[in-house]
């Protein structure tokens, strides 16, 4: 190579920061596989996350290392080091400090792959991780990251090293406190550090602030406890006297039997919001029996609520034999695919809700089409999403790889409920006035119309990072989860190496077996490495350590998903196009 040619590289390479973070000045095609391998390993040891993104790029070296009993186990920490550099590189401000703490929760920790590469435990060593590989990052966005991390002096100030608490049966009220130092703190994780704030956040409504579910809850209570405060104070005597001494629940039950059952009346607003509220009246709730015919019967009214539609064909081809809906409590959530039955569970508090809302009993939705129609158009969002969860397990069986819960499978799921719902809002008077309506009293309602506003503003780039930061910060990316797995059971194989024959066998004859592994989530899985069957554990580091695979899928779900967008707003069918369909 000629002097001009080398300078060339050098100048290519420090404009990628590839040579202020330690990649040998000769280019990589001139210095040979080996070479720059070893480079590659040395870099990513030190937690050098350009060379990390480097090695992944390289075709030849990846392959070198795959070859070699280490060779999973260097992916795992690259994969880790480019997804903190990812994560990191997302738009973080003051309004998402709560998010990015969720974010790194889960990749700070004792036992994840970033603690072996100098980021973590202390999440401190975080700080000093960009200052050493990321220099320029904007003084601002680094403030948030201090934030986010819990620093002893964002939390409790600079004017002390000792913060007094109660904690469970030590209250602080009788002398029985505990004490949390700065030492102390300092040696925390930031899954530790959480929940000692989750225990202030009881005891102190100030600390509210960072728990943002919490602090909209408590705004929300506070706001309807006002106004329910105001229309108690103009109902006559009698009826305060019912009202009077009892709990702010028992206060909104009461309310809501009153609406039914007397002519006590109040704005449409308020009593939405206080029906919306309050538990659900005798006559209201679902019970099993009525669960179970009302899912069978919304089976038909669902479908005809997606057919038609370009996100609720797909989402009926999931479902080759028709719809499988089944009706049920679902614990933090409105929905589920549950893969043992193959069906979409709907919640049924959230059905429940609306029926309070509209003044609906167990009896008439059972009993009047009209009704039923309006639970099935209100659902069928919930029924999409989980659709597009049925077409991820149908397709992660048929070629029989282990595909953890990420960012990247909700990023699909929401963007097809994104696009449903924002041709039924187009489309649709009746369901767009269904939605519209319910919004201000349905968190349910309002998520699935800022989905769909999200998914149409933000397309494919912008909408997938609303997902991951706005909806589900507290979920591995891919890589995240990849390099957690990879790195657990690379270790718990070489272990096995050394392991006695009989002992070995033992455990193959009694480990849990691959059906079992592919239920687990990454966590679960790097927990259990050694009570897992070896020839599984092979299988499973195989299958983590080509991505790409996985990639392709969610890249042809995106391409159809944006294909079918653009030809909505265009009003015309969507343009047929080399792109393979997503597999199912």
């Amino acid at each position: 190579m000629n002097g001009t040619a080398a300078k060339t590289l050098r100048l290519a390479a420090l404009a990628a920061g590839l040579l202020f973070c330690g990649l040998p000045a000769l280019a990589q095609e001139e210095a040979d596989a080996a070479d720059r391998l070893a480079e590659y390993e040395v870099g990513i040891a030190s937690g050098n996350p350009i060379l990390a993104a480097a090695f992944l790029r390289d075709g030849e070296a990846r392959e070198l290392a795959e070859a070699g009993p280490r060779g999973a186990a260097l992916l795992g920490k690259a994969e880790a080091l480019k997804d903190l550099k990812d994560l990191l590189a997302l738009p973080w401000d003051e309004a998402r400090i709560n998010q990015l703490n969720q974010s790194l929760t889960i990749r700070i920790d004792a036992d994840k792959p970033l603690s072996g590469l100098g980021v973590g435990p202390e999440p401190e060593k975080l700080l000093t991780w960009l200052g050493r590989f990321a220099p320029t990052y904007p003084a601002a966005k680094k403030t948030v990251v201090t934030k986010a991390i819990r620093q002893w002096e964002v939390i409790f100030g600079t004017m002390t090293d000792t913060r007094a608490m109660s904690w469970a049966q030590a209250d602080l009220g009788s002398g029985q406190g505990v004490q949390v130092t700065k030492a102390a703190w300092e040696r925390m994780v930031l899954r530790e550090r959480n929940a000692v704030i989750e225990r202030l956040i009881t005891n102190d409504p100030r600390f509210l602030v960072y728990n943002d579910q919490r602090l909209a809850a408590a705004r929300q209570e506070a706001t309807l406890d006002r106004d329910v405060r105001a229309f108690v104070g103009t109902l006559p005597p009698g009826v305060q006297s019912q009202l009077s001494g009892k709990s702010f629940e028992d206060q909104l039950y009461l309310l809501g039997n009153m609406f039914d059952n007397s002519s006590i009346t109040a704005a449409p607003d308020l009593r939405a919001r206080i029906n919306s509220a309050r538990s659900s009246l005798p006559q209201e709730v679902l019970p099993s029996g009525q669960r179970q015919v009302l899912g069978t019967m919304l089976n038909t009214s669902v479908a005809a609520e997606l057919r038609g539609t370009q996100a609720g064909d797909r989402a009926l081809a999931a479902f080759p034999g028709g719809l499988r809906i089944t009706v049920a409590p679902v614990s933090g959530g409105y929905s589920r695919y549950d893969p043992a039955t193959g069906s979409v569970v709907l919640d049924s508090e959230t059905i429940q809700q609306y029926m309070r809302i509209k003044g609906y009993t167990a009896t008439s939705v059972m009993s009047n089409p009209a009704q039923l129609a309006e639970i099935a158009k209100y659902m069928s969002p919930a029924v999409v999403y989980e659709a597009a969860h049925k077409s991820q397990a149908d397709w992660a069986q048929s070629r029989g790889v282990y595909l953890p819960r990420t960012q990247e499978n909700e990023i699909e799921a929401m963007a097809l409920q994104g696009l449903f719902t924002t041709e039924k809002l187009q489309k649709d008077a009746t369901f767009n006035t269904i939605m519209s309506d319910s919004r201000g009293f349905s968190q349910y309602a309002a998520k699935s119309v800022e989905i769909a506003t999200e998914f149409k503003a933000g397309r494919s780039k912008g909408f997938a990072t609303t997902v991951r930061q706005r909806y589900f910060s507290g979920l591995p990316s891919l890589d995240a989860a990849a390099s957690q797995v990879l790195g657990a059971v690379t270790g718990e194989l070489e272990r096995r190496e050394t392991m006695p024959a009989a002992e070995k066998a033992s455990l193959d004859a009694s480990g849990l077996n691959l059906a079992e592994a592919l239920e687990m989530s990454p966590d679960e899985l790097a927990g259990s490495v050694g009570e897992i069957q070896t020839p599984v554990l092979a299988k499973i580091q195989g299958d983590l350590s080509r991505l790409g695979v996985y990639r392709s899928r969610y890249n042809a779900s995106d391409r159809q998903n944006s294909g079918a967008l653009k030809a909505l707003e265009a009003g015309t069918a969507p343009q047929k196009t080399n792109a393979p369909p997503v597999p199912v």
